[in-house]
């Protein structure tokens, strides 16, 4: 009956959603297709064009710093969300999708003459992982995203009996009403997922919510509709994120500040900070 009770008002939500949903900035699978083939073209002009250059060269290293700085939105975005002052995520996905784009193309001028196999390469293999990874699941996955939400119409069917397991359902959903109260009393319990502020005040009440939450997605089935692959898309993309950007840190470091001992005893050919490590 909790369900029954509450679909209309569901419903009504997804349909002022869906309306929204058509006038907020989006990237279709059409634009995304076109930004990855531009990007991709770019690429295979770029890599023959820079081949006889110097990764640390002016403008190649001009380059890696342009790209650098592209490939932080998707940081900034990342915190931005998790944090609430992404009040327009959309807008924030398609720039966060550009710049990755840009990036790897500006990424790709700096890495042109690079034959050698070096833990420098570490990142640019995990940048090209997250955006091929993020295209194939926007591009080609995005319809099955709504079953990974256990509220939406298409990974519950509100017009049909209550599973078998209601009564389990109801039983988390109690817990996690009680355990939002506390942890959040102005959200919504049907829509609410904890933020970076809330795991930083609260992190065992976080963890709790976000427990109960897979819980009642289990119950309901929502991952099982959206297939293994899907469900875990975003935990490995965050993963490999984190490699990239942990790696991404470690060659700035070394390049900058350590530029002796990243020239092996050679010419230090670009610009740096400091010389450390030099013999």
């Amino acid at each position: 009956m909790m369900r029954s009770a509450s679909s209309s008002g569901h419903s009504s939500d997804w349909s002022v959603a869906k309306r929204a949903s058509s006038t907020r900035p989006d990237l279709s699978r059409r634009a995304l297709v076109v930004a990855v083939s531009a990007t991709l073209l770019g690429i295979l002009v770029a890599v023959p064009l820079f081949r006889d250059t110097r990764p640390g060269a002016p403008f190649n290293q001009a380059c890696a710093i342009a790209g650098t700085i592209c490939l932080l939105m998707p940081a900034v975005f990342f915190f931005a969300k998790r944090g609430g002052a992404a009040k327009n995520p959309p807008l924030w996905f398609v720039l966060h999708a550009i710049c990755g784009f840009m990036g790897i193309f500006l990424i790709s001028i700096h890495v042109a003459s690079v034959s050698a196999l070096s833990p420098a390469l570490v990142p640019l293999v995990a940048l090209m992982f997250l955006v091929c990874q993020g295209f194939w699941v926007r591009a080609f996955l995005t319809r099955r995203l709504s079953f990974l939400f256990a509220r939406s119409p298409k990974s519950f069917d509100f017009g049909t009996a209550l599973p078998d397991n209601r009564a389990a359902i109801g039983a988390v959903i109690e817990q996690k009403t009680a355990l939002l109260a506390m942890l959040d009393p102005q959200a919504n319990e049907a829509t609410f997922s904890p933020r970076l502020r809330h795991w930083l005040r609260a992190p065992l009440k976080a963890l709790r919510y976000d427990l109960l939450a897979r819980r009642e997605a289990a119950l309901v089935g929502a991952r099982a509709r959206a297939g293994f692959v899907l469900s875990y898309a975003r935990q490995l993309h965050i993963a490999v994120a984190a490699i990239f950007y942990l790696s991404l840190l470690a060659h700035v470091v070394v390049m900058l500040f350590f530029a002796g001992y990243a020239a092996k005893g050679g010419e230090v050919y670009w610009w740096h900070i400091a010389n450390w490590g030099s013999k």
